[in-house]
């Protein structure tokens, strides 16, 4: 009996493949039996026959198929699958997020944050909060020391490290194996942030100096780098082609410095813009599907924004929580792996219920 061998490979859909193998009519069977194949067809003259499947199967096609396909052809789905996984990676962590959104706990410890300032006001409550949300399946803690909402008073790098220092070194003591980023645009408080151990830079500026940009050479951390339109004039008919420069310079820029791929995060950055109109958190929230064309990982962070008060006339952050849910469960469809949130316990459940759903679905 011939091997059966790989013709092709269409990749061109972000969440299904094609492929295209040559096989003779007793071993198209074999395919045509794969319950997760979808589109069979088979054409007797040419011998080929093409099938789609979900990226997520791919391994279990390998699994099901290995011992009737060709070395040559083993050796190219297993590469495909190495290329198909996605990651977010660095010093001491490397999440698998190819089929899963990590959860990404937002910690502000300000006292002038849109939704949160001031509930983190003590050590003890903090260090509580993060017990509960590592059971709830938070994976990385992001700490910040001042708000980054419409119109905010900066203050000085000194006064925002001092907000974070003690927070920091009882974390660091209480959970010595904790995933941390910071929330900061700041280069004196990025290098005390890195000096301390953290892992993870997320900057709204998205790197835009030199300055920042050593740190990264210098040190290697992992990067959330963020589309900011308050830094751009922004205007609707050109705003996808602004985010892509931007994006483009961007990586450009960050690989530049040594770290990898999977050691940076992209963020569109909805609720960012001098346009207090929907429309602009909307492109931006379907520009997630675009993002995808970068091959890094992207983050979802839209947790009890704006846009919620202008879709659906919810003043208050408090009761931002349902269209928060469901405009992130859009994203990760889109491709968002990244999902920054105040509410853990219900963002987890948003996503045991949404893979439930399509996997019954499928």
């Amino acid at each position: 009996m011939e091997p059966i061998n790989v013709k092709s490979v269409n990749s061109a859909l972000r969440n299904k493949l094609k492929i295209v193998f040559l096989a003779t009519e007793e071993e198209v069977n074999k395919v045509s039996n794969l319950e997760y194949a979808t589109n069979k067809l088979y054409d007797a003259n040419s011998r080929k026959m093409s099938i789609e499947i979900q990226r997520d199967m791919l391994s279990s096609l390998l699994k099901d198929l290995q011992t009737e396909l060709s070395s040559s052809s083993v050796d190219t789905l297993k590469q495909l699958v190495f290329e198909t996984e996605i990651h977010f990676s660095g010093r001491g962590f490397d999440f698998d997020i190819t089929t899963q959104p990590l959860i990404y706990s937002i910690l502000n410890l300000t006292p002038d944050s849109f939704y949160d300032g001031g509930v983190n006001n003590s050590i003890s409550g903090v260090l509580k909060r993060i017990e509960s949300e590592q059971e709830a399946g938070a994976q990385v803690f992001e700490v910040g020391g001042k708000s980054s909402k419409p119109h905010f008073d900066d203050i000085s790098p000194e006064a925002e490290w001092s907000r974070l220092a003690p927070y920091l070194k009882e974390i660091h003591a209480n959970f010595p194996d904790i995933v941390l980023a910071i929330d900061s645009n700041t280069p004196e408080v990025i290098k005390l942030a890195l000096d301390d151990g953290i892992q993870i830079i997320n900057d709204i500026d998205g790197f835009n100096s030199k300055s920042k940009l050593d740190l990264v050479k210098e040190y290697q951390p992992a990067v959330v780098s963020m589309f900011n339109g308050r830094n751009f004039n922004e205007q609707a008919e050109t705003l996808i082609k602004t985010m892509d420069n931007f994006f483009d310079q961007n990586l450009e820029d960050l690989l530049a410095t040594g770290i990898k791929p999977e050691n940076i995060v992209l963020d569109p950055g909805v609720g960012f813009s001098d346009h207090n109109t929907l429309e602009f958190d909307l492109i931006k929230m379907k520009y997630t599907k675009q993002m995808t064309r970068f091959n890094v990982p992207i983050m979802i962070a839209i947790s009890r924004k704006s846009f919620a008060s202008r879709l659906f006339d919810l003043d208050s952050a408090d009761d931002r929580l349902l269209p928060t849910l469901l405009f992130e469960s859009l994203m990760s469809v889109l491709g968002g792996r990244i999902i920054r949130v105040h509410d853990v316990k219900e963002t987890a459940m948003m996503t045991k219920t949404f893979e439930l759903l399509k996997a019954a679905l499928d």
